[in-house]
């Protein structure tokens, strides 16, 4: 095996040659490039040459997330109560486009806001642009005012993501989405630089903050990437980011070229999966309409470009309805139908449904596991013709609220067996506590496997809220089937003849033996095994596995 020199020898010597380059790299750019006055461009538009708007976004997206959502306190965020989940719960349709699920989604998120909205802020600058105006001419005029309307912008443009999306929204990215439609319209060639800064931004962060990665190969739960993209609120962005832009371009009469803007879209669409229009087909399984979804971004980058052409020919003389204006038509109709599509699920109640009398109470909230049920919030609203669309069966660790409209498997039953325990946090604003979920299982060696679920509340003793069918061994001993099978607590170990239980004893702990029917069962570590007449036979092997629940 490979042997390297220190890993924080390494880590020091990689980060300080990545800080000295980019220091270099900021040189070249203030004092070798040309011009004097690198910096003179953006004080043109912006008060001393800072995005203060996206400044202060930033700011309060980290004090959301570290603060408010308990990230800083229990080392992972709460997520479920924080969803925009119906318009009965007004709390998470106000936080739910500002929150996040966990450092990944935040980061991902900054990033992007950090490569788009500067220059969505330029684009609308600090100070008047219009000929003949000037700062402090007027209310709107007023720098500062132009500052706090960019930031109530963004506010307003999150809201509608809230409430004009279908599905339990959290996150900020049909925000980010709509800086970047703005630019697209706007500055479309800053746009797709853009894409590439925000991939150079993002590897220098995490290049910082870890320096050296070491990586062995591991079992894991993953689903696929594109299972995780909010498209529609992703769609909902960019559409009220293009509108919005449209207006600022015909009020300020600058008309981007018509191929630029069709090939910014066009990239964005591509580079941000808006191409990854999915289904659920259950609990951890989808299907994907690729072919379907790049043809909607085609569609979308033509539309985008005519609402913008410079020439506006009529297309239907009769109401005297130009080509542009049809294109910019089509474009809010997007918008107001993603808007009318929302309704029912954000009006709908959600019932916890019966499964949630085994689980654990904390307030308001219910978590339990469950095993091949219906997913109660995609099934709420009945669609006439396509209702079986909607009777998903799914897996895993839930969440849910009454008072809420909250049912949301937080962690899927795969993933539950691979890590073998989780922290599930709940809570509010001012609150939080932490409920864990741990999963023990015996494999009968080359049969199935047996396995049980208890949940831990924040106080008092841990409850057992499911156990699965028992496992049966292969092996015949004695006459006999070996089968372990889950008790109240732990696990137990029953000798059938004949088809009928001959005898019970809990599985031995460590180091210990219990005979049952004739056969003495030992365990030794993990592994427990029968042994009768001289025999020996392995029968299964325990298992207990705590990951680490944050990757």
């Amino acid at each position: 095996m490979a042997t390297l020199p220190d890993d924080g020898l390494l880590e020091a010597v990689s980060l300080w040659a990545l800080v000295l380059a980019l220091l270099f790299s900021a040189y070249v750019l203030l004092r070798v490039r040309t011009e004097r006055r690198p910096l003179a461009r953006l004080r043109k538009r912006l008060i001393l040459g800072v995005p203060w708007g996206t400044a202060i976004v930033v700011a309060a997206l980290l004090v959301i997330y570290y603060v408010i959502q308990g990230t800083a306190e229990l080392g992972q965020p709460v997520v479920v109560g924080f969803r925009s989940w119906s318009y009965s719960y007004p709390l998470g349709m106000v936080f739910g486009p500002f929150s996040h699920s966990s450092d990944s989604h935040i980061i991902g998120n900054l990033v992007s806001t950090v490569a788009f909205a500067p220059i969505a802020e330029y684009a609308w600058s600090h100070y008047p642009t219009e000929r003949g105006s000037h700062s402090f001419g007027s209310w709107l005029e007023n720098p500062f005012v132009r500052v706090a309307v960019f930031v109530a912008a963004v506010f307003v443009v999150g809201l509608a993501t809230s409430f004009m999306i279908p599905g339990a929204l959290i996150g900020f990215s049909g925000v980010v989405f709509a800086f970047g439609g703005f630019v697209l319209v706007t500055r479309p060639v800053a746009g797709i630089v853009a894409l590439v800064v925000e991939r150079v931004v993002r590897l220098t962060y995490f290049s910082l903050d870890n320096p050296v990665l070491t990586a062995r190969g591991r079992t894991q739960f993953v689903t696929p990437y594109w299972a995780d993209v909010a498209v529609q609120g992703h769609a909902l962005g960019l559409l009220l980011g293009v509108l919005v832009g449209l207006l600022v371009v015909r009020r300020r009469g600058e008309w981007p070229g018509v191929g630029r803007v069709w090939l910014a879209v066009l990239v964005f669409g591509v580079a941000k999966s808006l191409w990854a229009v999915y289904w659920y087909l259950g609990g951890t399984e989808y299907v994907l309409f690729r072919g379907a979804g790049l043809a909607l971004v085609f569609v979308l980058a033509g539309l985008v470009a005519v609402s913008l052409a410079a020439g506006d020919g009529t297309l239907v003389s009769r109401i005297d309805l130009s080509r542009r204006e049809a294109a910019a038509g089509l474009l809010l109709a997007g918008v107001l139908a993603l808007g009318v599509v929302a309704v029912p699920y954000n009006a709908v109640a959600v019932s916890p449904g019966p499964e949630a009398d085994t689980g654990v109470e904390v307030r308001d909230y219910t978590v339990t596991y469950v095993e091949d049920v219906p997913d109660r919030y995609i099934g709420a609203v009945e669609v006439p013709f396509i209702r079986d669309a909607f009777a998903i069966n799914t897996s895993g660790v839930v969440v849910a609220s009454d008072r809420r409209d909250a049912w949301e498997v937080v962690v899927p039953a795969q993933r539950l067996k691979v890590r073998g325990r989780v922290r599930v946090p709940v809570g509010g604003v001012g609150w939080r506590e932490t409920v864990v979920v741990n999963r023990t299982t015996w494999s009968v060696i080359d049969g199935p496997e047996t396995y049980t679920v208890y949940i831990q509340p924040p106080d008092g003793p841990r409850k057992q809220v499911y156990t699965a069918e028992p496992a049966v061994s292969p092996v015949v001993l004695n006459d006999s089937r070996i089968a372990i099978r889950p008790a109240a607590p732990g696990y137990e170990v029953a000798v059938r003849r004949n088809d009928t239980v001959v005898g019970t004893a809990p599985v031995p702990r460590e180091g210990r033996n219990v005979t049952v029917a004739d056969i003495r069962f030992n365990r030794t570590g993990d592994r427990l095994r029968a042994i009768h007449d001289g025999t020996r036979v392995p029968i299964a092997k325990f298992e207990l596995k705590v990951q680490r629940e944050r990757e």
